[in-house]
């Protein structure tokens, strides 16, 4: 009878020289992508004072997400993952020293935006996957953890500070910031990363569009991995805080100001979240907790047909975010799943249908609340939520079982 896994701290985790190199690069040029982000929506407002213009600029941070995932992620598999990352980190700051130029002409400007944020697929699917072989078991699921919440203090930090920033170093100052932060984390990578050869061969790889067709069909045949996508479905319903804040704020009456509130609400509720989690939350209580967390991301929201109001709402909003923590033990079984020839261009399968369900989701909301009151709205997503997690969780439960049964007769002597 084997002991359950014991959990691993952030100490442990960091204790690997690899990981160090990852986590502190990775946390560089997330702080700095963000500040750099919102500081090109500025610049285009102030150049055009459109602010349909300074939306597309933000889509446009998105949309590279559709077509870089299925065809970039492989680069990952097919080249040395260690080389993927330096290249893609060294890229996106010479685009955005570009960017950097004054008087750069704003179709040059979206050009160059779309040019780097398709960097950003074969970077993360070669850091995802380097990660799962650097470090494994309980401490590859502490390191997926701090990786998330590095993400949303980067989201809250980037965004809530780009003001202060801009007034002090300019736009220019700030893409050229951005750059230096790239640049440290293909430092961090070259010195701290071992160089392991390509998992895919160059020589034996299929051609771009039969690689995508292979990892495709690898996850419709697998079971688990099928659910396991799926439950990202559950998390793109979770911006609705962010993309209703304003007009919910304004169903109120209250100053537009507010609506800061409702939007840090949800992000502070995700790192705090992940943080208790990996903190007290044991490996053998996971499978028991999950079913009430995946309840808990939806539940809040139905709260809305009350009409909580702004403080209120943010608390609800807040712990809808704290209950994604549920993703995290699914999110490494996935990444661990794959083949390591593949698990690159699987990664970026994952991050693909992540970003486009969110992005369908916040344009989903956006047109409903032009017909309905956005609590009214919240609501519905709320109980349609709710059902999808009475779903999500039946096709968990068989898909477990039926792995499990195959698991047994494969070990039954003939």
């Amino acid at each position: 009878m084997t002991s359950a896994p014991e959990r691993v701290g952030y100490r442990e985790a960091l204790a690997n020289r690899e990981f160090r190199a990852l986590f502190l690069g990775r946390s560089l040029s997330t702080a700095g992508d963000y500040l750099a982000r919102a500081a090109l929506m500025i610049a285009v407002y102030e150049r055009t004072e459109s602010a349909g213009l300074m939306a597309v600029t933000f889509g446009l941070t998105m949309l590279p997400d559709l077509l870089g995932g299925p065809l970039l992620a492989g680069l990952a598999d097919r080249y040395p993952r260690r080389t993927v990352m330096i290249c893609s980190d060294v890229g996106r700051a010479m685009l955005l020293l570009c960017m950097a130029i004054p008087g750069m002409p704003l179709a040059g400007l979206w050009l160059l935006v779309i040019a780097t944020r398709l960097l950003d697929t074969p970077f993360n699917g070669a850091h995802t996957a380097t990660l799962s072989v650097a470090l494994t078991g309980e401490s590859f699921v502490t390191a997926t953890s701090m990786n998330l919440q590095v993400a949303h203090l980067g989201y809250a930090l980037g965004y809530g500070l780009s003001g202060v920033m801009v007034g002090w170093l300019g736009i220019s100052g700030v893409l050229v910031l951005n750059a230096a932060t790239f640049l440290g984390s293909a430092a961090l990578i070259r010195f701290g990363v071992r160089l392991r050869p390509a998992t895919a061969a160059e020589t034996d790889a299929s051609p771009w569009l039969a690689s995508l067709r292979s990892a495709v069909v690898f996850v419709a045949r697998h079971r688990r991995l099928r659910v396991l996508i799926l439950f990202t479905l559950l998390i793109a319903i979770a911006p609705i805080g962010v993309t209703l804040a304003v007009p919910y704020a304004a169903q109120f009456g209250v100053d537009v100001a507010a609506a800061g509130v409702l939007m840090a609400a949800n992000c502070t509720g995700i790192v705090v979240g992940l943080w208790a989690y990996t903190r007290w939350v044991r490996p053998a209580s996971r499978s028991r907790l999950m079913a009430p967390l995946m309840v808990l991301t939806s539940l809040p929201f139905v709260a809305f047909v009350l009409q909580p109001g702004v403080w209120a709402g943010a608390a609800l909003f807040a712990v809808s975010g704290a209950a994604l923590c549920f993703w995290i033990p699914l999110g490494a079984e996935y990444t661990r799943s794959a083949p390591d020839s593949q698990r690159g261009q699987l990664a970026g399968l994952l991050f693909t249908f992540m970003r486009v369900s969110q992005g369908i989701t916040v344009v989903l909301f956006g047109v409903l609340a032009e017909s309905f009151a956005p609590s009214s709205v919240i609501t519905g997503t709320g109980l349609a939520g709710l059902v999808l997690c009475a779903l999500l969780l039946a096709a968990w439960r068989a898909a477990t079982s039926s792995t499990r049964s195959e698991s047994i007769r494969s070990e039954q002597p003939a």
